[in-house]
C-alpha cells in the first residue's frame, strides 16, 4: 500500500528505468512510501522546471535521493 507523503527531493545520482533518464541534481518530490523494509519510494521529478512536464518513477531507494 501507498502513502500520500509530498516531501521534496533531489535525485542523487543519475537514474535510468526503462527509456526514462533523470540526471542527477533533479528536484522532486516524494509522492508515495512502499510499507516494506527497507522502503521504496515513488517521485515525482521535474526535470526541465516545476512547470514543464512531470515524470514519475517507483522502487526508488534512500540511495538515489537526498533532502531538498
Amino acid at each position: 500500500m501507498m502513502t500520500r507523503i509530498p516531501f521534496p527531493v533531489i535525485a542523487t545520482r543519475d537514474i535510468r528505468q526503462s527509456a526514462v533518464f533523470i540526471r542527477g541534481g533533479t528536484p522532486g518530490e516524494i509522492t508515495g512510501v512502499s510499507g516494506t523494509t527497507p522502503p521504496y519510494y515513488t517521485v515525482t521529478f521535474w526535470p526541465s522546471g516545476a512547470d514543464r512536464a512531470s515524470v514519475t518513477l517507483s522502487y526508488l531507494t534512500t540511495n538515489d535521493l537526498r533532502e531538498a
